[in-house]
């Protein structure tokens, strides 16, 4: 069964400039200030346990606060620290500190979302952030992208002329070549903004995001089971990417 691990660096998101700028101004809280610890959220509930069924099972269920996800049994397991920006879920690997420094050229994943009410910014903002393209979040130059769908875009306005609700939803699958084999790896990523689908999953969510990685002959039909079995408030991403389509 997958071991808690200790404190580590979040998801390479917190490194992309344009949501770096915007939530570490708005939140980050200096590890040296007076005050400091006292302010610091308090860590959700965080457990690991297996799958409830008549046969065995290769994954477990992971649950930290209101994400949950199953990974492999054999993967190790952690909380997303929440110490610098307010992302709430967990990672898991076989070897976390080479997945959170070389995402989708080993095996892991990641699931977490955003707390809009805790950073305090419009929402045109996470559609934006949503656009990103996934390679960005995918580390390797033999990595490359082999599938996008893209269920929901709706551009805000800027201008305020006209109502959009700037919603995105969007799911990419890939493969990184290294030398010690193939990876496929797949993302899935939503902005809500003022579409339909914020009425599920968390409602004060700005952002949910999906990313994993796998090597072995069984590696795409275990991947697709991973992505599509996360859950934000047992809603799952495919209910998410489902929502999406039907407001097309």
């Amino acid at each position: 069964m997958p071991r808690l691990l200790g404190e580590t660096v979040g998801f390479r998101i917190a490194s992309l400039a344009v949501l770096a700028a915007l939530l570490s101004a708005c939140t980050q809280v200096p590890t040296d200030a007076p005050g400091a610890a006292a302010n610091l959220p308090v860590v959700p509930v965080f457990s690991i346990h297996h799958l409830p069924t008549t046969s065995p099972s290769p994954f477990v269920d992971v649950q930290a606060g209101r994400v949950q996800g199953i990974v492999p049994d054999t993967w190790d397991a952690m909380p997303l620290p929440r110490t610098r920006l307010p992302q709430q879920g967990f990672v898991a690997s076989p070897q976390i500190p080479d997945w959170l420094n070389r995402a989708g050229i080993v095996n892991g994943m990641e699931v977490f979302w955003v707390d809009q009410s805790e950073v305090g910014i419009p929402s045109d903002y996470y559609y934006l952030v949503a656009r990103i393209p996934s390679l960005q979040f995918v580390n390797g130059k033999n990595c490359h992208r082999a599938k996008e769908q893209v269920f929901v875009d709706h551009p805000p306005d800027m201008t305020g002329t006209t109502f959009s609700p700037g919603d995105y939803v969007a799911e990419d699958t890939g493969l990184c070549k290294t030398k010690h084999g193939s990876y496929r790896w797949a993302y899935v990523v939503a902005a809500p903004g003022f579409g339909p689908f914020r009425e599920l999953g968390i409602p004060n969510s700005g952002l949910y995001v999906v990313i994993a990685a796998l090597s072995g002959s069984n590696s795409g039909k275990l991947l697709t089971q991973m992505i599509h079995g996360a859950r934000f408030d047992n809603t799952s991403i495919s209910q998410i990417e489902q929502a999406a389509i039907r407001t097309q």
